[in-house]
Formats: structure tokens, sequence, C-alpha cells
């Protein structure tokens, strides 16, 4: 992996089990929209089908680790949240490449991975370092203050499927006859 993005998640919760999130890449008013996450219970991520898993996530790492921070949100409202999200897995969609210099969303969408105990999934630490710079935090401390929240008693195998199989997946857009006719739901 050589590419990292700065990350801000903006969550509505749909229900206890999904959650949706608008994606940018910062926190200030002039933040653009890069992409869009959505995050699954354990619960719900077991259900899906094995090909439908191999696209999604696990938070564990992000969330024990301190790389998932939640600014300017307290402590006793935070804790609960981040021991519910260590037990998710997440899809994330990137639709505009700001790292690449990209004034518009352009191609196609990529699907994003997180951040795992890996050397493929490791966070370059001048990011981690700028992002504890900005919001005056310490990932160490992050980390250290995190080590009792419990991850999931069984991680999916499916999930995080770059790590155990060394590939990712990518969407190829092509030319297709449209269904002049949709069913209505």
């Amino acid at each position: 992996m050589t590419r990292h993005i700065e990350t801000h998640h903006f969550i509505t919760r749909i229900n206890q089990d999904f959650l949706q999130c608008a994606v940018y890449d910062t926190d200030h008013a002039q933040g653009r929209i890069i992409g869009v996450e959505y995050i699954l219970s354990d619960r719900i991520f077991e259900a899906l089908p094995p090909e439908e898993q191999k696209l999604w996530h696990s938070h564990g790492y992000e969330i024990k680790s301190g790389l998932w921070v939640n600014p300017q949100v307290p402590g006793v409202i935070e804790r609960p949240e981040l021991e519910n999200l260590a037990k998710t897995y997440g899809k994330f969609w990137c639709t505009w490449q700001v790292d690449r210099g990209d004034k518009l969303p352009l191609g196609a969408p990529s699907l994003m991975m997180s951040p795992q105990a890996v050397n493929l999934g490791q966070v370059s630490p001048e990011l981690v370092h700028r992002r504890d710079n900005k919001y005056n935090i310490s990932t160490e401390a992050l980390r250290a203050s995190r080590v009792e929240i419990a991850e999931p008693e069984w991680l999916n195998p499916q999930a995080d499927y770059w790590k155990q199989h060394g590939k990712g997946f990518a969407i190829d857009i092509k030319s297709t006859d449209m269904k002049l006719r949709a069913p209505f739901p």
C-alpha cells in the first residue's frame, strides 16, 4: 500500500447494526466529499454472502491502535461508541482521489482498506504525527487507553481480504446496454 489519505467521517446511525458515513478530506468548511463508507455490526456482516464479505474491512485494529479518533467528543460519550465500532466492518468507496491531486472526482471509485497491524496496512507515521499535532492528541496515549476494548471474538477471514490473499478489487468501467424498464420494488 503506497497511498494513504486523511479521512473525516460524518456518521448517521440508521439502526444499531448499520451506519452510513459521508467521508470528507478535512473537517473544515471547505472539505470535499471524497467517498462513502457503510458500517455493519458483526452480526449483520456474518449474514452476508462470502463474495460480499471480501469487500469489507474490520475496524478493531483501527480503533485499538488509536488511529480512529473523534476529536472534540468527550470520552464518556466516545468510549461506548468505540467499544461498539471495534466489532464492526466497513465498506469504503473513495470517489475522489484528492491525494493524487485530482481537482474533480474522476474515474471509477476505489474500494479502500483500513489500517491493519501488518506492514502493508501500516499508516504513514508522518500522517499520524500531523494529525496528532493538529488535534493536540497522542496516538500512543489513545492506544494505551483502549487496550481493554474488546475486538470480535472471531475475525471473519473474508474481511480484510487483501491481508489474507494479497489482492484487492477494482471496478472496470465498460459500456453496457441500458435496461429500458426496471421493475418497481
